[in-house]
């Protein structure tokens, strides 16, 4: 995978979770929001993260906006700072701008500005939620973008009782395992409905032996993770 510089800007719930998910997968992340709470909860899950006013352009330029090879604009509750920021990247010379919409007339006013690369994570979800659902063993999507998703779903049968290891998922789809959500019983529970739960796996090593109950946390394209899931 070759390593990129990508700046997201707006860390709502989901430019945060795409910063993060960006950062793990080994980019080199600039993360950018004008809230110091959220700068500090993220600063640990990306390259750099820095408390600024979108609409500043001196601002903007001091972090080196121009040299990232990709900028994610995810402002989504205040479109006006999102159309003044998308110029200032504009007239920065930022390269591969993508701007998140939500409505028809805000995809339209982006795309005067000469923004071409536009997405809408709800509108991608819906349409991921109807191709994945068919699949018997999904259990949640959570969509990061137009094109990258985490997912969970069971055990496909061709890899019970597999290794992380002998599985192979990752060269063969080039998807990730985030983690394993493994059923556990409570001994010590006092009632029989809370005696049942989900063990949290950790990050997956190779030897680890897929069971039939487990839940595979996977991360990758949505081309990709439809790969695996139709086997």
């Amino acid at each position: 995978m070759e390593r990129k510089k990508i700046a997201v800007i707006g860390l709502g719930s989901f430019g945060n979770l795409f910063a993060r998910y960006l950062f793990q997968e080994g980019h080199e992340v600039l993360a950018i929001d004008k809230s110091e709470e959220i700068i500090q909860e993220i600063k640990d899950h990306s390259t750099v993260a820095v408390a600024l006013d979108a609409t500043d352009e001196s601002a903007l330029r001091s972090q080196g906006i121009e040299d990232m090879d990709i900028v994610v604009l995810s402002i989504a509750d205040q479109f006006e700072t999102s159309v003044i920021c998308a110029d200032i990247l504009k007239k920065l010379g930022a390269k591969n701008i993508y701007a998140r919409y939500q409505t028809e007339l805000q995809r339209k006013i982006l795309g005067l500005l000469g923004i071409k690369e536009l997405f809408n994570p709800e509108e991608r979800a819906a349409k991921s939620m109807s191709e994945m659902l068919g699949y018997s063993g999904m259990r949640a999507n959570f969509l990061l973008s137009d094109e990258y998703s985490v997912v969970e779903v069971s055990v496909p049968k061709r890899y019970m009782d597999k290794t992380i290891s002998e599985a192979d998922i990752r060269n063969k789809y080039e998807i990730n395992i985030i983690t394993i959500k493994r059923p556990f019983i409570q001994k010590e529970a006092k009632r029989a409905s809370d005696r049942k739960t989900e063990k949290i796996m950790g990050i997956p090593h190779g030897n680890i032996i897929l069971k039939e109950e487990d839940i595979l946390v996977l991360f990758g394209s949505q081309k990709n993770l439809n790969r695996f899931l139709e086997g």
